[in-house]
């Protein structure tokens, strides 16, 4: 037995020795005899200055999925065209590697990369260059483009890999998620905002490299690798965000932005309980892939603004939580006349004072108790509880406690504090209604988990897992975590009673957000904004902070607009409504029936189908396999086989969207984008590299050229949104 052994190991010493001695030998020859034993080829045909080359395996870049496993962002590979000017490049047998022919070359390219022959013809001639690029036109080409291209066989043209980052949801989430670009320096994609930048360490990946012999050109000696160290693959990261509230939420945001001089809008969908963020956004936004971005602001995290009403909840929880308040005890809603005494501020009832304080449009409703003080939304109700029922200092620890004027810190996105006013008198008493000191959407959001989870308080977040994709090893898992209880159980039952009664009374502040589907509880606000040192501008903050269902809130609703004053603006609800149902039925809170579903007309019905597969097919295949899909069908050329498609294969396709089909053939015709939306367009253009403009937002009302007229590679498409 041991003889057997000892042979054994001698056995696999000799092999180790003799592949050793091999790859000695053979590396010898490359470099110093111009010869590969293996592949008997002599390397001095190639160059007589062999050497070692290195080539980078790049790696790829981490995908951002939603909480159901839907892509958001993720690698997409381009080209990018180099054309080599040196008479000196010469390939294997003595032919010809650069740009033999400048004008020719041009001509050949110009409709391809849709540039004019002048301008190509000015990259290519060039002078006492080795090598250049083709500008923008040359780059992030697709692999059909490639392909096109290199079928021509033209000496000099290459290409080498690069990498793009491609946003398959169009508008979503965009300043939270952010976007990453191609750095040529680093030669990878970098994130430049939002979770693409905070992440951009475990997305990222590290590249990985190739060794090989080459001659002074650059060519590859076949069979001469020597050593291949593989790509570490960035980390994926998971979401909290559902992408059918996202877009529920972005289809009302940009709603609102058409109403009443509407100038940016943001909200938030968050579940009570766990603190998940399941939507979150702001307008004006921008598509990633386009880059058609003015603000750079995450309104969630970075907007400190004066909230207004929906304050009013925490002033009301502290006073019920601290044990000063009794809801039918009544007050003198008329004006409100302070004067201050003993450092504090007291209301007056004769002529001696310094500041009023009025309901919203002056209303007063005479002696009226405090619950209705709440229903109504008084300012005075407010400004009695803080001046003869609890102490200023007992409501600024309340503030605190509830999270306010301090960081929530979401996972890294880049956030304010806003500012505590609470100095002077007059400053203790507008803080207790929204006015004076300013706040930021993810504390209001953290301070109403508390309210609506029965006075446990939990962290918003937004990101759910990072994993590896090679190994599937979770490198983090998020859980909730409690921030604290700032208020009891029993004071959150009774201020969500409060709340109740705002919306399902009839002269509730907040009637006109009453939902026959899902029963709300909410609180309005709308706030005066403080510009060119007054408020008399007529600008307003129109808020609403709201959760269902009503008897145990499972999510809450932020939703916020700057606007033009006008007394609709809490009748215009149709936006906040539709997110509150969809948000339902995702949840499964309603179900429509089966009356509701015969009584929809026709022209609203929306089906939904499994896209098939039909790219490189021949049409008439994939019309047959599209028969039945009653989505209208849009194909981009004459050609008889299919080239692209939208949507993907596999993926959702509604009755009330567009299919698109792309042929291969370079005559396509402008179809009608008319209630296109942004996804829609991006597809197109991805499609077919024609660029489009894009100006507004929501779905497509007007374009700049006719359709049915035929579009060339330099054609720019101009699209109006509302």
């Amino acid at each position: 037995m041991i003889k057997r052994s000892n042979r054994m190991i001698f056995l696999v010493f000799v092999v180790v020795f003799v592949v050793s001695a091999i790859l000695v030998v053979n590396v010898f020859c490359v470099t110093v005899l111009s010869q590969h034993v293996r592949s008997q080829t002599d390397i001095s045909q190639y160059s007589n200055q062999a050497s070692i080359r290195k080539e980078i395996i790049a790696a790829n870049r981490g995908i951002i999925y939603d909480s159901k496993g839907n892509i958001i962002a993720q690698d997409m590979e381009t080209y990018n065209l180099r054309a080599y000017l040196s008479e000196t490049r010469m390939a294997p047998g003595n032919k010809p590697a650069y740009v033999v022919d400048p004008v020719a070359t041009a001509r050949i390219l110009s409709p391809i990369l849709g540039m004019s022959e002048e301008s190509l013809f000015g990259f290519l001639s060039k002078e006492n260059v080795y090598q250049t690029e083709i500008g923008t036109r040359g780059r992030n080409l697709s692999a059909e483009v490639k392909n096109q291209i290199e079928a021509l066989g033209l000496p000099g043209i290459e290409f080498y890999e690069t990498k793009n980052r491609f946003y398959s949801q169009g508008v979503f989430s965009s300043h939270v998620i952010g976007f990453a670009q191609y750095d040529i320096e680093l030669e990878q994609l970098v994130g430049r905002m939002g979770i693409e930048s905070i992440y951009n360490e475990e997305l990222r990946g590290i590249d990985g490299y190739v060794e090989y012999v080459s001659n002074k050109s650059g060519y590859r000696l076949p069979g001469a690798q020597i050593t291949t160290v593989p790509a570490e693959h960035g980390n994926n990261i998971y979401l909290t965000l559902n992408r059918t509230i996202q877009l529920a939420l972005e289809e009302s945001l940009a709603e609102s932005m058409t109403m009443f001089n509407t100038s940016k809008a943001w909200g938030a969908v968050v579940e009570v309980d766990t603190g998940k963020i399941l939507a979150i956004g702001g307008y004006p936004t921008f598509d990633q892939t386009i880059l058609d971005i003015d603000e750079y602001m995450i309104l969630g995290s970075q907007y400190v603004y004066e909230p207004g009403s929906t304050m009013k909840t925490f002033t009301y929880a502290a006073a019920i939580d601290s044990g000063v308040y009794d809801g039918k005890e009544l007050f003198d809603s008329t004006t409100f006349r302070m004067a201050v005494s003993g450092g504090r501020a007291i209301r007056s009832y004769s002529g001696n004072y310094v500041e009023t304080i009025n309901n919203a449009n002056q209303r007063n409703w005479g002696s009226i108790d405090f619950d209705k003080g709440f229903r109504y939304s008084s300012n005075v109700g407010i400004a009695v509880l803080l001046t003869e029922y609890m102490e200023p200092a007992v409501y600024e620890n309340y503030l605190d406690r509830f999270g306010f004027f301090q960081k929530v810190n979401v996972d890294g996105l880049p956030e304010e504090t806003g500012s505590k006013n609470f100095r002077y008198p007059f400053e203790k008493l507008t803080a207790g209604f929204g006015q004076g000191s300013s706040v930021t959407m993810l504390q209001l959001l953290q301070a109403y988990t508390a309210i609506l989870n029965d006075g446990q308080m939990v962290k918003p977040y937004l990101v759910q897992q990072i994993k590896n994709p090679t190994t599937n090893e979770i490198v983090y898992n998020a859980e909730t975590q409690v921030v604290s209880n700032p208020i009891s159980p029993e004071t959150a039952k009774q201020v969500q009673r409060l709340m109740y009664d705002v919306v399902n009374t009839e002269d509730g502040s907040g009637r006109f957000y009453d939902l026959e589907e899902v029963e709300i509880i909410a609180k309005t606000g709308t706030a005066q904004i403080f510009q060119n040192n007054t408020y008399n501008n007529g600008r307003v903050i129109v808020s609403i902070a709201l959760g269902f269902p009503a008897d145990d809130p499972k999510i809450l609703v932020y939703y916020a607009f700057e606007c033009d004053y006008s007394n609709q603006v809490h009748l215009q609800t149709d936006p906040i409504k539709n997110l509150v149902l969809k948000t339902s039925q995702e949840y499964n809170f309603i179900q429509p029936t089966k009356n509701q579903e015969d009584e929809a007309s026709e022209y609203h019905r929306v089906d939904s189908y499994v896209m098939p597969a039909v790219s490189n097919h021949n049409l008439e295949y994939g019309l047959q396999k599209l028969d039945g899909i009653e989505s209208e069908l849009i194909i981009l050329g004459n050609g008889k086989q299919v080239v692209k498609q939208y949507p993907a294969a596999n993926e959702m396709v509604l009755s009330n969207q567009p299919i698109l089909l792309l042929t291969d053939s370079d005559d396509i015709l402008m179809p009608d984008m008319t209630g296109w939306s942004r996804k829609e367009i991006l597809a197109f253009w991805t499609m077919t590299n024609i660029e489009i403009y894009i100006s507004g937002y929501g779905l497509v009302y007007e374009q700049d050229i006719l359709e049915g007229i035929l579009l060339f590679p330099d054609t720019v498409i101009n699209l109006k949104l509302k």
